[in-house]
């Protein structure tokens, strides 16, 4: 049976999972392989404030459904990326 609702599907991670801009600056720089240090500006504004969404939703249809991990996604694109890169970019 399928169900047909005015309410969205949201597609987000739960808030238990959410990540900092930090941390993903952090996991980016990792899957990138970058030996550098990464540096924040703190001289700036802290930038976009939280918005959590309840995946409250997709969850009660698909109580199966399991994200990618931010790690294992990122990783996979970074990847894609190197390998990719002289066309990507063009």
């Amino acid at each position: 049976m399928h169900e047909c609702s005015a309410d969205p599907l949201i597609l987000s991670v739960g808030e238990e999972d959410e990540v900092s801009i930090g941390t993903l600056a952090q996991t980016v720089a990792k899957a990138m392989e970058f030996k550098g240090k990464v540096v924040f500006d703190t001289d700036k504004a802290d930038g976009q404030y939280k918005k959590t969404a309840s995946n409250a939703k997709l969850r009660s249809l698909r109580p199966d459904f399991r994200f990618t991990t931010i790690e294992e996604g990122l990783a996979q694109t970074c990847a894609w990326f190197k390998e990719n890169y002289a066309t990507a970019r063009k």
